[in-house]
Protein backbone atom coordinates (compact mmCIF):
# COMPACT_ATOMS: atom_id res chain seq x y z
CA UNK A 1 0.00 0.00 0.00
CA UNK A 2 1.40 3.51 -0.61
CA UNK A 3 -0.04 6.88 -0.18
CA UNK A 4 1.06 10.18 -1.08
CA UNK A 5 -0.43 13.44 -0.75
CA UNK A 6 0.16 16.97 -2.85
CA UNK A 7 -0.74 20.00 -2.06
CA UNK A 8 -2.19 22.01 -5.09
CA UNK A 9 -2.17 25.24 -3.73
CA UNK A 10 -3.07 27.61 -6.37
CA UNK A 11 -6.43 25.82 -6.44
CA UNK A 12 -6.55 25.09 -3.06
CA UNK A 13 -7.05 21.04 -3.28
CA UNK A 14 -5.33 18.42 -1.36
CA UNK A 15 -4.85 15.65 -3.55
CA UNK A 16 -4.69 11.50 -1.84
CA UNK A 17 -3.22 9.48 -3.95
CA UNK A 18 -3.37 5.79 -2.88
CA UNK A 19 -1.93 2.60 -4.53
CA UNK A 20 -2.59 -0.79 -3.45
CA UNK A 21 -4.90 -3.02 -1.36
CA UNK A 22 -7.58 -1.27 -0.16
CA UNK A 23 -8.79 -1.95 3.82
CA UNK A 24 -10.74 -0.08 6.63
CA UNK A 25 -7.29 0.49 8.82
CA UNK A 26 -5.91 1.94 5.64
CA UNK A 27 -8.35 4.47 4.80
CA UNK A 28 -8.31 4.97 8.67
CA UNK A 29 -4.42 6.33 8.43
CA UNK A 30 -4.81 7.84 5.01
CA UNK A 31 -7.50 9.91 7.28
CA UNK A 32 -5.21 10.23 10.18
CA UNK A 33 -2.62 11.91 7.63
CA UNK A 34 -5.04 14.41 6.11
CA UNK A 35 -5.99 15.34 9.98
CA UNK A 36 -2.18 16.68 10.12
CA UNK A 37 -2.13 17.91 6.28
CA UNK A 38 -5.21 19.58 6.73
CA UNK A 39 -4.51 21.45 9.96
CA UNK A 40 -1.81 23.04 8.29
CA UNK A 41 -4.15 23.92 4.61
CA UNK A 42 -7.38 24.95 6.01
CA UNK A 43 -10.42 25.12 3.39
CA UNK A 44 -8.71 23.05 1.19
CA UNK A 45 -11.31 20.71 -1.26
CA UNK A 46 -9.90 17.26 -0.95
CA UNK A 47 -9.61 14.78 -3.86
CA UNK A 48 -9.28 11.20 -3.10
CA UNK A 49 -7.67 9.15 -5.70
CA UNK A 50 -8.29 6.00 -5.63
CA UNK A 51 -7.76 4.50 -9.10
CA UNK A 52 -4.84 2.37 -8.27
CA UNK A 53 -6.37 0.18 -5.22
CA UNK A 54 -7.99 -2.75 -4.99
CA UNK A 55 -11.00 -3.55 -2.20
CA UNK A 56 -12.45 -7.21 -1.65
CA UNK A 57 -16.21 -7.41 -1.93
CA UNK A 58 -15.86 -8.78 1.84
CA UNK A 59 -14.40 -5.27 3.09
CA UNK A 60 -17.65 -3.14 1.14
CA UNK A 61 -20.19 -3.45 4.63
CA UNK A 62 -22.01 -0.16 5.73
CA UNK A 63 -19.77 -0.82 8.83
CA UNK A 64 -16.70 0.24 7.48
CA UNK A 65 -18.41 2.66 5.08
CA UNK A 66 -19.79 4.53 8.39
CA UNK A 67 -15.91 4.16 10.20
CA UNK A 68 -14.80 5.88 6.90
CA UNK A 69 -17.29 8.73 7.07
CA UNK A 70 -17.17 9.26 10.70
CA UNK A 71 -13.34 10.04 10.33
CA UNK A 72 -13.63 12.42 7.93
CA UNK A 73 -16.82 14.26 9.26
CA UNK A 74 -14.24 15.17 12.31
CA UNK A 75 -12.38 17.32 9.63
CA UNK A 76 -14.87 18.70 8.09
CA UNK A 77 -14.06 22.16 9.52
CA UNK A 78 -10.56 22.09 8.64
CA UNK A 79 -11.49 21.11 4.81
CA UNK A 80 -12.65 22.93 2.19
CA UNK A 81 -16.71 23.06 0.82
CA UNK A 82 -15.97 19.70 -1.71
CA UNK A 83 -14.74 15.70 -1.40
CA UNK A 84 -14.02 14.24 -4.94
CA UNK A 85 -13.34 10.41 -4.37
CA UNK A 86 -12.13 8.65 -7.82
CA UNK A 87 -12.83 5.14 -8.01
CA UNK A 88 -11.95 2.78 -11.13
CA UNK A 89 -14.45 2.29 -13.95
CA UNK A 90 -15.74 -1.09 -12.23
CA UNK A 91 -19.47 -1.45 -11.14
CA UNK A 92 -18.56 -2.71 -7.74
CA UNK A 93 -16.45 0.31 -7.28
CA UNK A 94 -18.57 2.89 -8.09
CA UNK A 95 -21.62 1.42 -6.13
CA UNK A 96 -19.18 1.24 -2.93
CA UNK A 97 -18.14 4.90 -3.46
CA UNK A 98 -21.61 5.51 -3.99
CA UNK A 99 -22.51 3.74 -0.93
CA UNK A 100 -20.22 6.33 0.79
CA UNK A 101 -21.01 9.01 -1.06
CA UNK A 102 -24.77 8.78 0.36
CA UNK A 103 -23.78 8.22 4.03
CA UNK A 104 -21.47 11.70 3.95
CA UNK A 105 -24.17 13.42 2.41
CA UNK A 106 -26.72 12.76 5.16
CA UNK A 107 -24.16 14.00 7.38
CA UNK A 108 -23.91 17.26 5.66
CA UNK A 109 -20.73 16.84 3.16
CA UNK A 110 -20.88 18.19 -0.49
CA UNK A 111 -19.56 14.35 -2.01
CA UNK A 112 -18.42 13.37 -5.29
CA UNK A 113 -17.87 10.07 -7.66
CA UNK A 114 -15.85 10.46 -10.44
CA UNK A 115 -13.68 7.63 -12.46
CA UNK A 116 -12.29 10.61 -14.09
CA UNK A 117 -9.54 12.61 -12.68
CA UNK A 118 -9.82 15.70 -14.70
CA UNK A 119 -13.64 15.86 -14.08
CA UNK A 120 -12.68 15.64 -10.46
CA UNK A 121 -10.57 18.04 -10.53
CA UNK A 122 -13.10 20.38 -12.55
CA UNK A 123 -15.66 20.11 -10.35
CA UNK A 124 -13.54 20.76 -7.22
CA UNK A 125 -12.11 24.13 -8.89
CA UNK A 126 -16.01 25.45 -9.73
Amino acid sequence: MNIRYDIDKENRIIIGIVSGQLHRDILLNLLAQLRIISSNNRGCNLLFDLRQTALQASQMDMYRIIDVVSAIIDLKDQLGDKIAHVVPEDKDRVTHAEDIGSVAAIRGLNYQVFTDIERARNWLME
